[in-house]
């Protein structure tokens, strides 16, 4: 196999670990931080920040990455070249979230810049809060659920309790039992000098549906995309009249309108003390209205493909919701 050939050196151990762990939580967790992470630096598209024939600029993923872990990403030159700097706010100010200097920091350099003077500090929102505690949160509650779907579907192949060892033997006995049951194999616990495995009266067979899990696993992705301001297509407008609509479309702007507005202030600013020709929008594939701030719905009408005798699709009909 391709995949073997190419990553599962060592005759293929690699690839038997990476099976055999990637059904912790650890494993589920790392794997859930890194896609929702991914997910929101999608949400912006910058433009004019970095040119690719000169290599000159700054790339979009290095001002994400800031806002994103963050909250707050400064904009100054470095060696005549503009760059994007972690960095801290520090000053006496009569506001405790409101400075004059910024402490900035690189690889290669770190120093003292004067806020508007000689950078500029871009905000992922108006308190400047990182995107990232957000996707802690959910990769955590995703990584438990995750979990809990392979063991639903492990513990369905066993009934029985809890196995209690009474010796080293019988431990060995039966974690090679629950290995071969883990894999689809029939195994069988060895009770070596008949001293008697009990069982606990713990069930082990899931309580949870596997549909219910499977289904709060999309509810907790469409939350993630609401929290931060994306509406999920798990959604189904039909089922919703137009004010539950209007009334979830506005709690949804709150947030990615709040961050798209930061974005836009900063790419003024730099345009103006930089004279370059940055912008910013919020991703064409995002269900997203940029005019006046709204998404735009339609929810008096559904539209279905209307198909000829042959059942070849021949047009469009609307009908009422």
């Amino acid at each position: 196999m391709f995949l073997e050939e190419m990553y599962g050196t060592d005759k293929g151990r690699r690839i038997n670990k990476l099976a055999k762990e990637s059904c912790t939580y650890p494993v589920m967790y790392r794997y859930w931080l890194d896609m929702l992470f991914e997910r929101v630096m999608r949400l912006f598209v910058w433009e004019n920040t970095y040119d690719e024939k000169t290599n000159k600029g700054v790339l979009p993923k290095e001002i994400e990455q800031r806002l994103i872990i963050q909250g707050h990403c400064g904009i100054t030159k470095l060696k005549g070249e503009l760059t994007a700097m972690f960095g801290s706010f520090f000053g006496v100010t009569k506001y405790q979230d409101e400075w004059k200097n910024y402490n900035v920091r690189c690889p290669i350099y770190s120093g003292k810049r004067t806020i508007d003077k000689d950078i500029i500090i871009i905000n992922n929102n108006a308190i400047r809060n990182p995107t990232f505690n957000l996707i802690h949160h959910y990769a955590t509650m995703l990584a438990h659920n995750e979990v809990s779907l392979v063991m639903a579907l492990i513990n369905a192949r066993a009934s029985g309790g809890i196995p209690v060892a009474s010796t080293e033997k019988q431990k060995t006995s039966i974690n090679e039992f629950n290995s071969k049951l883990f894999n689809g194999q029939y195994g069988v616990v060895t009770d070596v000098g008949n001293l008697g495995i009990s069982y606990m009266g713990t069930d082990m067979k899931t309580h949870q549906d596997l549909m219910h899990i499977m289904e709060c696993r999309e509810k907790l992705i469409k939350s993630f995309y609401s929290d931060i301001g994306v509406r999920s297509a798990f959604e189904k407008r039909n089922n919703t009249v137009q004010a539950e609509v209007e009334a979830d479309t506005s709690l949804l702007l709150l947030n990615l309108s709040d961050m798209l507005h930061q974005r836009e202030l900063a790419c003024d600013k730099v345009n103006n003390l930089f004279g370059t020709n940055w912008s910013v929008h919020v991703a064409e594939e995002i269900d997203y209205g940029a005019e006046n701030q709204r998404m735009q719905f339609d929810t008096t009408t559904e539209t279905h493909i209307v198909q000829d005798e042959n059942g070849l699709a021949g047009g469009e009909e609307s009908a009422m919701v």
